[in-house]
């Protein structure tokens, strides 16, 4: 009721004005959602390649302090084989160069959803007991060990490496951060430590 005694009536939405504009809204969350969800895959595709290349620093300074021989240790995480206190197996490549990188959460990527339980469990998660990447290296001197009876792997695949960069030595241990029909998961590789797609078969490229 005004001043003057006088009711005033407010007219309110109506039905139809309501459904119309839940309607834009919706229709602007539906263009919004895919362009943020681009947006955060984006900056976690850029974390994950940072995160490749500081390994790779690493790596070098590994090279510069080892004769330039690339480390001996374990191709896979290690989250299948810490103790209770969720110390890196001392063959891992997280002990192997960990010395030399700022910290050990350089081996987790921000997209690894694949985490077990239990090394969410240890008293400093999973930071220093699991890797999201493999180490290609590693694979080669097993298969090198296992198959040539190579006595020191470590060796032979580093003089690879010198006339293979293009091959991969450090990758995202699953295809989380793909790039089309022809680039897989992120890797890092050999020689300027190059943080890049990984090429599903280099010679095609």
């Amino acid at each position: 009721m005004g001043d003057d005694g006088q009711i005033n009536l407010r007219r309110g939405f109506t039905l139809i004005e309501l459904l119309v504009t839940i309607g834009i809204i919706a229709l602007l969350l539906g263009i919004l959602t895919p362009v943020l969800s681009g947006a955060r895959e984006s900056a976690r595709r850029a974390a994950c390649l940072s995160n490749l290349r500081q390994t790779g620093i690493g790596l070098q300074v590994y090279l510069n302090e080892n004769r330039g021989i690339l480390p001996y240790a374990l191709p896979l995480d290690d989250s299948e084989i810490v103790g209770e206190t969720g110390e890196p197996s001392p063959d891992s490549i997280m002990a192997n160069i960990g010395p030399t990188v700022d910290s050990l959460e350089v081996f987790i990527c921000p997209s690894d959803s694949d985490i077990p339980e239990a090394v969410y469990r240890l008293p400093q998660g999973p930071i220093g007991a699991h890797s999201s990447y493999e180490y290609w290296a590693g694979w080669l001197m097993l298969f090198r060990e296992l198959n040539a009876f190579d006595r020191r792997p470590e060796v032979t695949v580093t003089r690879f490496y010198e006339f293979e960069r293009e091959f991969p030595v450090l990758a995202d241990s699953a295809p989380r951060h793909r790039g089309g029909p022809v680039y897989d998961q992120n890797a890092v590789y050999f020689g300027d430590w190059r943080a890049d797609w990984m090429v599903l078969n280099p010679s095609e490229d």
